[in-house]
């Protein structure tokens, strides 16, 4: 490919970005859709760093530098802060957006945009529909299916999907070749394909070693533990949601976990398997309830329920 993405995986969505680019096609509005963790943020920082450098993307420049950073004039960002995007973040983006242009272009950066309320999308929409000259957003969600489908139908949607584990522990070993053979089996294991979150646990032994302790008693809990001790343990997380690591917490943490567990009892042939893969539905259908804003711990103790 032209450019240093330094990323790994999504080869496809990478060379349909750079064919786009070099053909003229670019298009107003992209969509990066895929699950938490997968690469799509880091993808949308680093296409506006194209966008934005007149040096092919040096990584060195200061216009580079800038947009790695956030710092940028003309590159805005609403970055997930774990709060919902309302109808004044979007008016005052509306406001910058009017301002002269000093770069290549206006590049708005939006993260997780199924945190917008509906008010919010509506005005989102208007922009969307007739942006300023040489204005472009990036946009990325976990989930489409909470996004308005008429933002849907204006934008260029690019689908990030999970790598397969092999291919993670190989780049890995090529990444990371002084890290022992048991912690990239382990982090190949529990990112689940995604890439953003293997890189963050290879280089966060404090966070693998989280992912280890939650591991352990997910598998306790399954093989051993009634549902009072279950629901003991996610009243424990409801209760208090700190985070493990600075990019997960301790919810989003189980879930990811307790999907490799039940996916693995399933893999291996485990006799309760036609139930834990009705429970693996349960798990993403209650990812959809929290980001509603339904309480916590009701959602957790309905999952322990299908268990």
């Amino acid at each position: 490919m032209k450019y240093n993405w330094s990323i790994i995986g999504h080869e496809k969505q990478l060379q349909q970005i750079e064919k786009d680019i070099e053909s003229g096609n670019l298009s107003h509005a992209y969509l990066l859709v895929g699950s938490n963790s997968i690469g799509k943020h880091t993808v949308a920082k680093k296409l506006a760093g194209i966008l934005q450098c007149e040096n092919n993307f040096c990584h060195e420049c200061a216009t580079c530098i800038q947009v790695q950073k956030g710092s940028h004039l003309d590159t805005f960002e609403l970055n997930d802060d774990g709060e919902a995007i309302k109808i004044e973040a979007v008016r005052g983006l509306i406001d910058r957006l009017s301002m002269t242009r000093q770069a290549q272009y206006k590049i708005v950066l939006i993260q997780s945009m199924e945190r917008m309320t509906v008010e919010a999308s509506n005005s989102f929409l208007k922009i969307l529909e007739e942006p300023p000259t040489r204005t472009i957003f990036i946009l990325t969600t976990n989930d489409i299916r909470l996004l308005l489908p008429t933002i849907v139908s204006r934008v260029r949607v690019l689908k990030f999907n999970p790598v397969s584990a092999s291919y993670l522990t190989k780049k890995l070993h090529e990444l990371y070749p002084d890290h022992n053979e048991e912690d990239i089996k382990q982090v190949s294991l529990f990112s689940l394909g995604r890439t953003g979150k293997a890189i963050h646990l290879m280089e966060n032994p404090d966070a693998l070693a989280d992912y280890i302790k939650v591991y352990h008693d997910v598998q306790n809990f399954l093989d051993h533990k009634n549902i009072v001790d279950r629901f003991a343990y996610v009243e424990s997380l409801s209760a208090n949601p700190g985070k493990f690591s600075a990019d997960s917490d301790k919810i989003d943490s189980f879930f990811n976990i307790l999907k490799h567990v039940l996916r693995s009892k399933v893999l291996e042939g485990d006799p309760k398997s036609a139930k834990y893969i009705n429970t693996l539905s349960k798990i993403d259908e209650a990812g959809i309830l929290l980001k509603k804003n339904i309480n916590p711990r009701l959602v957790l103790e309905n999952l322990m329920l299908a268990l």
